[in-house]
């Protein structure tokens, strides 16, 4: 049985080639040559575009963002203010680093010819960026009406984005963990984050997209029912999740599921844990067979041998 093996590679991509994350992110012919590296040295089944990925939207729509000389991800140092100054946005293509990422990823698609896809985030996770985690969360309580109002306009940029996309033949990879508990509960997710996910999804099908992979990484196990009925056409299941759930969720719908070695036991070899993870997934595939085998975002300076010899490990338990 042969199961894929698609790790998350964003700033990895960039050691590969000698960068810093923010030189890659701020060039669209490195961040391709990046990505094109680091596809062949893994062949990984598909190839999601991006670096700082959750910093994208919000700098287009007002954040300032610090660049940096050493190997740290490029992060959001200013934001725009209060929810009522962001109720007037609209789409350009312009603004900010999208037209870079998108022609990043139509350089990587021309070159390898495989599904490449764009990372680009939910509603719900561009308005924690745009507002900083605790006004967010004090916003949810205290301006709920305008707080909608603001996600409407944010799944209408992302609609405009993905059609985008999708003139370039490219995909998308919704990138959604700031939805994850406990950073937000239960109900903050069905309340403002799903809705949004929903219409954005369907809006994706409608385009065309036939994957339509929705990313929360940690613990999900309080929104799994609700991420089911998102309209993404796979489930994630972090390494700090039980698979066999997850597996028995996706099931029901016939949905995919991603099952996620923890990065952290990648990047320091540790073989034992990543040996168990491997054989857990093995054991769902022999009952359920739509699994892929993926990870959170690889680090930076994780040694490219070891994600080779995790390749390694799938392949020979998985043809034994």
């Amino acid at each position: 049985m042969n199961i894929p093996f698609s790790p998350t590679i964003l700033e990895h991509a960039a050691a590969l080639v000698g960068l810093t994350p923010s030189e890659a992110a701020q060039d669209a012919g490195l961040l391709a040559k990046a990505h094109i590296a680091a596809y062949r040295r893994y062949q990984p089944g598909t190839v999601t575009v991006g670096m700082d990925i959750y910093n994208i939207e919000a700098e287009a729509l007002g954040c300032t963002v610090r660049f940096y000389d050493d190997n740290s991800i490029p992060g959001i140092v200013e934001r725009p203010g209060s929810v009522a100054s962001l109720l007037s946005i609209q789409f350009c293509k312009s603004k900010g680093r999208i037209a870079l990422l998108l022609d990043a990823a139509a350089r990587v698609k021309q070159e390898i010819g495989i599904s490449v896809g764009v990372a680009i985030c939910g509603p719900f996770s561009i308005l924690i960026e745009l507002l900083g985690y605790e006004n967010a969360i004090d916003a949810f309580c205290d301006e709920p009406e305008e707080i909608h109002a603001l996600l409407q306009q944010l799944l209408d940029f992302q609609k405009a984005y993905c059609v985008e996309i999708a003139a370039l033949g490219l995909g998308a990879v919704v990138f959604e963990s700031w939805a994850s508990p406990p950073l937000v509960t239960p109900a903050m997710y069905q309340n403002f984050a799903l809705p949004y996910e929903k219409l954005l999804f369907a809006h994706m099908k409608e385009l065309g997209f036939q994957a339509r992979p929705l990313v929360i990484g940690g613990d999900t196990r309080g929104i799994v029912d609700d991420m089911l009925v998102s309209g993404a056409s796979m489930l994630l299941s972090d390494y700090n999740t039980p698979l066999e759930l997850y597996v028995q969720k996706a099931c029901e719908k016939g949905l995919p599921v991603r099952a996620n070695i923890d990065p952290k036991i990648i990047l320091t070899g540790d073989w034992e844990q990543v040996a168990k993870r491997i054989q857990e997934i093995h054991i769902q595939a022999q009952t359920y067979p739509k699994l892929i085998i993926g990870s959170g975002v690889v680090p930076y300076d994780t040694p490219p041998e070891n994600l080779l010899r995790v390749k390694e490990m799938i392949d020979e338990e998985c043809t034994t």
